[in-house]
């Protein structure tokens, strides 16, 4: 995101057999800084059909900003964030907030 808000560098990448994914970003696009702590990563889509509801575990489905760097070394730079979690249908939390309407309706 750039200081108004707008994306300016998008990319995405598969994950291996162990859930992970490794993405390269340029340090600047069209002449412009990117600043860490303006990104963020999140959940798009999953290739299995019986588990592909985005869960918010862990900010999955909101994102969540790169803050620390895990690892640095000359001209790369890793973060390493939390677990992410598709559910599957049957899993998918429901609003069971009651209605005032509701109460006592048994």
């Amino acid at each position: 995101m750039d200081e108004r808000g707008r994306v300016v560098y998008y990319a995405n990448d598969e994950t291996d057999e162990e859930g992970e994914f490794e993405m390269s970003v340029e340090r600047s696009i069209n002449g412009k800084e990117l600043k860490a702590g303006d990104c963020s990563a999140r959940l798009v889509s999953s290739p299995e059909p019986s588990c592909n509801i985005l869960s918010d575990f862990a900010g999955g489905r909101s994102g969540v900003k790169l803050s620390r760097p895990s690892h640095v070394y000359r001209d790369q730079i890793k973060y390493t964030l939390g677990l992410f979690y598709f559910t599957s249908p049957i899993c998918d939390e429901n609003d069971t907030t009651e209605l005032p309407s509701q109460r006592g309706n048994y």
